[in-house]
């Protein structure tokens, strides 16, 4: 119920809407009962061969003697009353309040029949004389009216549900747009933690069953059970007393569906889970199309696929089953109470009796039209309700995913924002980490790992506008040291320090302003070359990212292509090589003029002109400059502009010191080492 209120939250935008819905759907209901109601004339006309004037007169003329009957009887209880109101005897008194509840229930009854005889009048004397007393012409009348009520009720029905179309998928709109900008605001590793294939099953999937159940539960969940009530209160008009027997069922109704409802629940989770592990596969198999096609991995990728699959379709099927039992089981369950309701009706009609066990059932004898249509009206219930137990795996499936999604909406991230942040500093005197170690937390999917310190007890100073190298074997920890300077992880033990101030104080914008990274790998985004070099510095100017490019040397390839700095890069930036993307990443890192400059193996994914030319452009960028450079071997040319190199292995700082003290006193700095480096 909490998911739903929540989830109303997001649909309260749209409640003009979901009103008009309901007043159509309202609407479709009394069309719905009016197509019952209509084989009424069709019945006495065809069945009893009784023109309707003949049937009108003749109950005009029981209301009347109902009328006569029940005043007299009145009368009569009136008499008696008088002559016991004096009476002090206790079994007079007793009288005289038995005559008393005798005369409400005559009042009542005599109130019933006047209606009744009202609006058997009104209708006799407003509408029948404009009806043909022709039988044939009559019936082709009813005929029309029911092709223009079924006409009428398909437009209502298509309005209403596209309205509710229109709901569902505004709704999820907005639900998608504050699920990624809740997933924007975490960190990278709780983002990680749930892993990316699960997060787009949750944006993909998830939503769009959500969609598709706000859809129903505007539309047709609405207009259903509102089509069931009108036929209710139709069948009440007839005989309401019949029709109260066949509602003693509803109660076990409401367990059926409560019993359907607990075990799809179960079924629905794990449908999502399993589409969760098949998107994961894909991902991976997609992401490694180079490996499985070297390796000759096609064979196995797809076992494993076809083993998902399978254990989807079991999982899927058992929601399908449970949805195939739940129709038949209700429609079974309703046509018991419609039996119920019928078969004393059948009695009361073939005995011409208006009670059954001296339990009183009608007020006047049914003939054998009532009795139809009455049959008609509570079947017309059954329908409605059996399109109910199939809309109701629907919901479920809403309601399934939207716990899933407000699941990651309320994730807590790692890295949290400060309670009430300093102002971020000038760096003037440097970077500190004080007895730092970090941990990575254990991914969603395997609970029971359990991780070495990434970092283990890190004490390290870095000067402010220096170049520091830090350098280690692959897995040593020197990129997840570097990480914790823009709080993309917060250590679990110690404190990482911008001039005196810890990080964990300061606003993350305003921190991360402050930084440039430029990866291993770039990162760019399906745009132009220009609009990729943007993102160092939302609102810079076209001269300001064009310098920025310049500097870069991106212009020196950005010019061969047509568009030239307009060019789009595709998806990932593949239509261009690892060099030019490396080139458009430090233009987007010089655009922001930062603080502190992280280089994370700038260069191992290039060829050595570009290598060159990005040296080129960092030796005079980098000077005077805060920056941190991560590679696991220093070239010669790099020595040129490094200050300090810090040497790392499994999570701790082995040394520290300039090229020349390392390469004579750390071995593990000898072995990383190039030769032409170790000969410098």
């Amino acid at each position: 119920m909490q998911v739903w209120l929540r989830l109303s939250k997001f649909a309260w935008t749209y409640r003009r809407k979901f009103l008009a819905s309901i007043v159509l759907g309202a609407v479709v209901s009394i069309f719905w009962s009016a197509e019952l109601l209509l084989s009424f004339p069709v019945i006495k006309v065809f069945l009893q061969g009784q023109s309707l004037p003949e049937y009108f007169g003749q109950e005009i003329t029981k209301a009347q003697a109902d009328v006569s009957t029940h005043q007299r009887e009145i009368d009569s209880l009136q008499t008696q009353i008088a002559g016991l109101e004096d009476a002090e005897d206790k079994r007079s008194r007793l009288n005289h309040a038995s005559l008393l509840n005798d005369q409400a229930r005559c009042l009542r009854r005599l109130n019933a029949a006047a209606w009744k005889l009202w609006g058997l009048s009104w209708v006799n004397s407003r509408i029948l004389p404009y009806l043909p007393q022709d039988q044939f012409r009559f019936l082709l009348v009813v005929f029309g009216m029911l092709l223009i009520v079924t006409v009428l009720k398909g437009l209502v029905t298509v309005w209403q549900d596209l309205l509710a179309g229109s709901i569902g998928e505004l709704t999820v709109i907005d639900l998608r747009k504050a699920l990624f900008r809740q997933t924007l605001k975490l960190d990278p590793q709780t983002v990680a933690m749930g892993g990316t294939a699960t997060l787009m099953s949750q944006f993909t999937y998830d939503l769009q069953s959500l969609a598709a159940g706000l859809s129903e539960l505007t539309g047709r969940v609405v207009r259903e059970p509102l089509k069931g009530f009108a036929c209710i209160a139709a069948a009440f008009w007839v005989n309401w007393r019949l029709t109260a027997l066949s509602l003693l069922f509803v109660p076990l109704a409401g367990w059926m569906f409560h019993r359907f409802g607990k075990r799809l629940s179960r079924a629905l989770h794990r449908v999502m889970d399993s589409m969760s592990h098949l998107y994961k596969h894909l991902e991976e198999t997609f992401e490694g199309a180079k490996l499985v096609a070297a390796f000759d991995g096609a064979g196995h990728q797809r076992r494993k696929f076809h083993r998902l699959n399978r254990d989807f379709y079991f999982k899927a099927i058992k929601i399908v089953r449970i949805s195939a039992m739940s129709g038949p089981a209700i429609e079974l369950l309703m046509m018991v109470a419609v039996l119920v309701a019928i078969l004393p009706g059948a009695y009361l009609v073939l005995r011409q009796e208006t009670g059954l066990w001296g339990i009183r059932l009608t007020t006047s004898e049914m003939d054998i039209t009532e009795l139809a249509v009455l049959y008609v009206l509570l079947a017309g219930v059954v329908d409605p309700l059996r399109k109910a137990s199939r809309f109701y795996a629907i919901i479920r499936r809403s309601g399934a995913a939207a716990e899933r999604v407000f699941a990651r909406m309320d994730r807590p991230a790692l890295v949290t924002p400060p309670t009430s942040p300093q102002v971020l500093p000038e760096l003037k005197t440097g970077l500190r980490l004080r007895h730092v170690t970090f941990r990575y937390a254990r991914p969603d999917a395997d609970h029971s790992l359990e991780r070495p310190p990434a970092l283990d007890d890190i004490d390290l100073t870095i000067p402010a506008g220096k170049t520091v190298a830090i350098i280690g074997t692959n897995g040593c920890g020197k990129s997840t040291l570097v990480n914790l300077f823009p709080r993309f992880y917060d250590p679990e033990q110690g404190s990482v320090l911008w001039n005196d101030v810890d990080l964990r104080q300061v606003r993350l914008r305003e921190l991360r302003e402050s930084i440039a990274i430029v990866p291993q790998d770039a990162a760019l985004f399906d745009d132009t070359i220009l609009g990729n070099i943007r993102y160092g510095r939302w609102g810079a100017s076209a001269e300001d990212m064009r310098d920025a490019a310049r500097r870069a040397h991106v212009t020196d390839f950005a010019e061969l292509f047509p568009d030239g700095l307009l060019t789009r890069v595709g998806a990932h930036g593949k239509q261009l090589s690892g060099g030019q993307r490396q080139r458009i990443a430090l233009a987007r890192a010089m655009l922001r003029d930062p603080q502190l400059l992280i280089l994370d193996e700038p260069t191992s994914a290039v060829d050595a002109n570009s290598e060159q030319l990005l040296l080129h452009s960092l030796r005079t960028f980098a000077r005077g400059r805060t920056t941190l450079l991560i590679t696991h071997a220093l070239h010669r040319d790099w020595l040129s502009f490094v200050d300090r190199i810090v040497v790392m292995d499994l999570g701790r700082v082995i040394a520290s010191g300039t090229h020349e003290e390392l390469i004579q006193a750390c071995p593990i700095y000898q072995q990383l080492s190039p030769a032409e480096t170790r000969a410098a």
